[in-house]
């Protein structure tokens, strides 16, 4: 079956999508940073960024490794992967490559990779434990898998809590469902590992919290945003509802009182022996 561009990313891969990507890199890059460090990623290592979208995530890769290193950047989005070639090239950065596809069909070579590192993918895909198995067998003996997911999607909490937010967060957790998905992987990460003859060596939640105009109020608002409309159109949510929440966002906004708790996330850090 051919995938389309339409079929790589649930909210899209155009311009707008891009930059909204962009500035939730920012909000996350300083975890992906600590988890970079937690996982002993250095420099000269073969790493696998899996899922990289635009590859805002590859290039902090890209300078961990160095050039005695090498990524290699996958994603399902040809958009995206030309957006980050392009990029890597204005950059002068030589040691990326870019591998166009589904992460399940990855073809990659036994022990070829000291590490493999993604944020939200594993929690897209039917088949999580197939992926991590696939993934320890192209890890050399001692490489990591530094993963990036949620945790507890349902924590996501504006304060003071109101019927119009509840439901989206209810919308959300049923088209998860609906469509298959469990959203909340880290969760699922202890009994998984092992099974796919992994390590699980840590697991950190991460929990943020920010009032009205931080970077986690617009990283969420932005998400509402663009993704709660395809709700409408599946059915899972209707007009009214929306324009419900939509109506109370605002209010939040000019009021500038309320809180928000974005789901929870964990770090994690799984190792082949």
């Amino acid at each position: 079956m051919t995938t389309t561009e339409a079929d790589a990313y649930i909210l899209g891969t155009d311009r707008e999508e891009l930059e909204r990507l962009r500035f939730q890199h920012e909000v996350w890059v300083a975890a992906q940073h600590e988890l970079m460090e937690a996982g002993g990623l250095r420099a000269g290592e073969r790493v696998l960024d899996l899922g990289c979208g635009p590859g805002f995530t590859t290039f902090e890769l890209a300078t961990r490794v160095g050039p005695t290193g090498k990524v290699l950047a996958s994603d399902l989005s040809a958009n995206f992967l030309a957006f980050l070639a392009h990029e890597a090239e204005r950059a002068r950065i030589g040691w990326i490559e870019t591998v166009h596809g589904p992460v399940e069909a990855l073809a990659l070579e036994p022990e070829s990779l000291d590490a493999v590192y993604g944020r939200w993918i594993l929690c897209w895909l039917a088949d999580p434990l197939a992926v991590l198995a696939k993934l320890r067998a192209a890890l050399r003996p001692g490489g990591r898998i530094l993963l990036q997911e949620y945790l507890n999607w349902s924590t996501m909490r504006a304060y003071p809590t109101s019927p119009a937010c509840l439901r989206m967060v209810e919308a959300g957790l049923e088209n998860w469902r609906t469509a298959g998905i469990a959203i909340d992987l880290a969760a699922r990460l202890p009994e998984l590992a092992p099974r796919a003859g992994l390590v699980l060596e840590s697991l950190r939640p991460r929990a943020r919290l920010g009032r009205v105009g931080s970077s986690e109020w617009r990283w969420i608002g932005e998400f509402y945003r663009v993704y709660y409309p395809k709700l409408v159109e599946r059915g899972l949510l209707s007009a009214a509802e929306h324009a419900a929440w939509r109506e109370d966002w605002t209010r939040r906004e000019r009021e500038d009182a309320s809180w928000l708790a974005t789901p929870t996330m964990a770090d994690a850090v799984l190792r082949r022996l």
